[in-house]
């Protein structure tokens, strides 16, 4: 009976945790992604965000500067961004149309603002509190008022990450931060996204470059 209960007990165990579904692979970099570093780096790092995701804010404002300063300003990753938008998805749809509207090379400026600001958007009244996220997110990246709300009212902005969205969940993405390197899935079931934890993926691959 001990011999059978050792069997089935990690059956048991697998059966019972929640499924993480991902797919295989991915392309690394389409033509259309935001991008940070240089085109030329060995290593690409996908990296689907939620401009309302309280878990992408945190590695985005904690994790990720110890890892550009690490990999990425050094020309060893280069970071793509992709949208899948999160509940509430307007607010999302919202916060990744802006980003976008901002020239590219301060897209990365807009989405700290945005992950910065995330607390003040749950706090305030809405619509009041959105308004000003957006504001403060788009000046984040130099774009003017003007700039802004042409950006906004612009439908063609919203239903690019809408479809952006649905690629991501094409891919077999189903969360969010998700983290793919040269196109396959990693840290699936690390609790932590830490520098510390992509050294163990990273090192190893730009070892063997």
């Amino acid at each position: 009976m001990a011999r059978l209960l050792r069997f089935l007990l990690p059956m048991l165990i697998a059966a019972l945790a929640p499924a993480v579904v991902m797919a295989q692979a991915i392309e690394p970099v389409r033509p259309d992604d935001r991008t940070l570093g240089s085109a030329d780096a060995p290593v690409t790092l996908t990296v689907y965000l939620s401009a309302t995701c309280g878990h992408c804010a945190a590695w985005h404002t904690t994790d990720l500067p110890t890892i550009k300063a690490r990999y990425v300003n050094d020309g060893q990753v280069r970071i793509v961004y992709r949208d899948l938008p999160t509940p509430p998805q307007t607010l999302a749809v919202a916060g990744a149309t802006m980003a976008r509207c901002a020239p590219e090379d301060r897209y990365d400026d807009v989405l700290d603002g945005l992950f910065r600001g995330q607390a003040a958007l749950q706090a305030g009244p809405y619509p009041a509190a959105a308004r000003i996220w957006l504001a403060q997110a788009g000046a984040a990246g130099g774009m003017t008022i003007e700039q802004m709300n042409a950006c906004m009212q612009d439908p063609a902005g919203k239903a690019v990450v809408e479809a952006r969205g649905e690629q991501a969940i094409d891919d077999g993405v189903e969360f969010t931060p998700a983290f793919f390197v040269n196109g396959s899935p990693v840290l699936l079931t690390s609790k932590t996204h830490d520098v510390a934890a992509f050294d163990a993926v990273l090192q190893p691959l730009l070892a063997g470059r």
